[in-house]
């Protein structure tokens, strides 16, 4: 959907509806070939998400998409969380994937594997599925997004991110490669858009390589610097998991820095 021609990337439209459905089916669709091949022993290998193995990320992974396909079980997540972080230190966000992990901590590793696979291909039709009046409410702040954040916002365009970092963390984690796939180009660009809306420095010409790539500016006026950098990477360093990004940059350090500060929600 984004070409390399972009200039601004708050310019880029948010994920439609279609696009979204064919995202979700694609990268949903990977998750489960992977994590059917995991092995006994990469179960419990450590990911870059801290306190969490190979497990907790494919129970957490189950349950948000278990929650796609069953609004009760999203529910029950959402109103744990809620509770959660009113009477803890944590987040909503963390309260829920807590939930998520326990509601599969007396499987097996090998049920666990299978759970995703029910629940991954039954996600995408769940988020299909939700009724416009549902799609269009806000998100409360302390949900973490922008303000003005919609449910249609988390489920088109969050849930699929969420899924596509995850992949990356589990490839890290195993050793393996991460497969590419068709949603790549658009869980970039939707990163970069999201990045511009926040984004208060000054203007960077910003062009990523590899799976996803492309090239766009972010921050109003003439840009101050060129910076270039493996997409993959760059994803992670947004995520907060990774401040190894060199980031090779013509122009200012001081965007640059900025640069390397700036975090966007996975």
């Amino acid at each position: 959907m984004t070409p390399t021609t972009i200039r601004r990337a708050r310019e880029l439209p948010e994920t439609d509806r279609a696009t979204a459905r064919a995202n979700a089916e694609v990268e949903y669709r990977a998750l489960a070939e992977f994590v059917a091949a995991l092995t006994p022993d990469e179960w419990g290998r450590p990911t870059d998400c801290t306190g969490w193995t190979v497990r907790h990320m494919v129970a957490h992974l189950a349950g948000a998409a278990q929650g796609c396909a069953r609004p009760s079980v999203a529910l029950r997540h959402n109103v744990k969380a809620t509770v959660g972080a009113l009477r803890g230190p944590l987040t909503p966000v963390d309260y829920l994937c807590a939930s998520q992990i326990a509601d599969r901590a007396a499987l097996s590793d090998g049920e666990v594997g299978r759970d995703l696979q029910q629940w991954a291909a039954l996600a995408p039709g769940g988020i299909a599925a939700t009724p416009g009046f549902v799609l269009r409410q806000r998100l409360p702040r302390f949900a973490g997004l922008r303000p003005g954040a919609t449910l249609r916002y988390l489920f088109d365009t969050i849930y699929t991110r969420d899924v596509w970092l995850h992949r990356v963390d589990l490839a890290r984690a195993t050793g393996r490669s991460r497969a590419a796939s068709a949603a790549d180009t658009e869980v970039v660009a939707q990163v970069i858009r999201d990045l511009d809306l926040e984004w208060d420095g000054p203007a960077v010409d910003l062009t990523l390589t590899g799976p996803g790539g492309g090239s766009w500016t972010i921050g109003e006026g003439a840009p101050v610097v060129h910076v270039r950098e493996d997409g993959v990477a760059f994803m992670r360093l947004l995520s907060g998991r990774s401040d190894e990004c060199r980031l090779d940059a013509e122009g200012d350090p001081v965007a640059v820095a900025a640069l390397r500060r700036a975090r966007v929600v996975f």
